[in-house]
C-alpha cells in the first residue's frame, strides 16, 4: 500500500518552505483567525487515578515555527499556519503527582481535517498523526542529502484511514502507541512509506513484586488498566526504552531489567 510523499525540489527544505508566510505573518497577524482547541476526554482510569490534567500544547504558528503553551483550562484559542495541513499536539500532565509533559502519550489533531463546529477537536488517535507529522518535519530538517519528504505533502487522508482500518497488525490496532513511530518516520524519510513497517516494538516481560492490587495505568491512552496477579506480581511488557506506570499508590518506572517504585 503506497502512501507517498510528493517530492519537493532538493534545495527546498522544510524551514524555507515557510519563508513566505514568515515574512508576512507579523503584518497580517491581527487579521488571522483564532482557532479554539478542544482537548480529548481522559480515559476513565487516568481520570480516576490522576484527576484533571494540565495540558502542554504545541503547534505551528503563522510565522512557520513551533509554538508551545501550557494551560489548565479549555477551550484554548490559538493562531496557526492554515495554508496547509498543520499539526496540534497536546500532552496531558499532572505536576502535583510528579507527571510532567512528554511522559504520557499525547492527544492531537491535524488542521483542517479535525476542524469542526468552529473548533479543532483533538483525539487520542490524532496524537499519533500529529506526532508523525512532527517527526517527519524533524527528519526533513536534519536530512543531509537526497530530496526532502515534506510532511505537509504526505497523504494524510489515506494514513488516517489506515490507522482506523483493519490492515494494521492486531497489536497496533489495539494500541497505536505500541509501534515505534520515530523509527518508522526515519524510514519514511529515507525511502518512503510502507505500512508493513507498522508493527509492535519488541518487548520483554518484567515481573514486578508489588503490594498494591491496582489499577495501574500506562502512558498510552489506549492501554487497559493492569492489576497484580496472585503472589502480588505485576506482569509488565517493557519496550527497549523503558516504560512508566501509575497508581494511587505511586509511580513505577521500569527498564527491561529493573524497576523503581516511587510511593505517593
Amino acid at each position: 500500500m503506497g502512501l507517498g510523499l510528493k517530492q519537493a525540489k532538493p534545495d527546498y527544505p522544510f524551514i524555507l518552505v515557510l519563508l513566505f508566510f514568515s515574512l508576512n505573518a507579523c503584518e497580517n497577524e491581527r487579521f488571522m483567525p483564532a482557532y479554539s482547541v478542544e482537548f480529548p476526554p481522559l480515559p476513565a482510569a487516568w481520570q480516576e487515578i490522576l484527576g484533571p490534567p494540565h495540558w502542554q500544547i504545541t503547534w505551528i504558528n503563522p510565522e512557520g515555527t513551533w509554538e508551545t503553551v501550557e494551560t489548565h483550562q479549555e477551550p484554548l484559542d490559538i493562531r496557526l499556519l492554515s495554508e496547509w495541513t498543520t499539526p496540534v499536539i497536546a500532552y496531558p500532565y499532572w505536576p502535583e503527582h510528579g507527571v510532567f509533559p512528554n511522559t504520557m502519550r499525547p492527544g492531537g489533531g491535524l488542521f483542517p481535517f479535525d476542524y469542526q463546529d468552529h473548533r479543532i477537536r483533538l483525539t487520542w488517535r490524532g496524537g499519533v498523526e500529529a506526532l508523525v507529522y512532527r517527526e517527519l518535519a524533524a527528519q526533513t530538517e536534519v536530512s543531509a542529502k537526497g530530496t526532502p519528504r515534506l510532511p505537509h505533502y504526505f497523504n494524510w487522508p489515506r494514513f488516517r484511514a489506515l490507522l482506523e482500518g483493519p490492515l494494521l497488525h492486531e497489536a497496533v490496532q489495539q494500541d497505536l502507541w505500541s509501534a515505534d513511530w520515530k523509527g518508522i518516520c526515519v524510514k519514511i524519510a529515507q525511502s518512503g512509506f510502507d505500512r508493513r513497517r507498522i508493527v509492535p516494538q519488541p518487548r520483554k516481560e518484567l515481573l514486578v513484586p508489588v503490594n498494591y492490587e491496582g489499577p495501574w495505568i500506562g502512558t498510552s491512552p489506549f492501554g487497559k488498566p493492569l492489576y497484580q496477579e496472585p503472589e502480588h506480581i505485576l506482569r509488565l511488557q517493557i519496550p527497549q526504552d523503558g516504560d512508566t506506570y501509575f497508581s494511587s499508590a505511586g509511580i513505577l518506572r521500569c527498564t527491561q531489567e529493573a524497576w523503581m517504585w516511587f510511593h505517593e
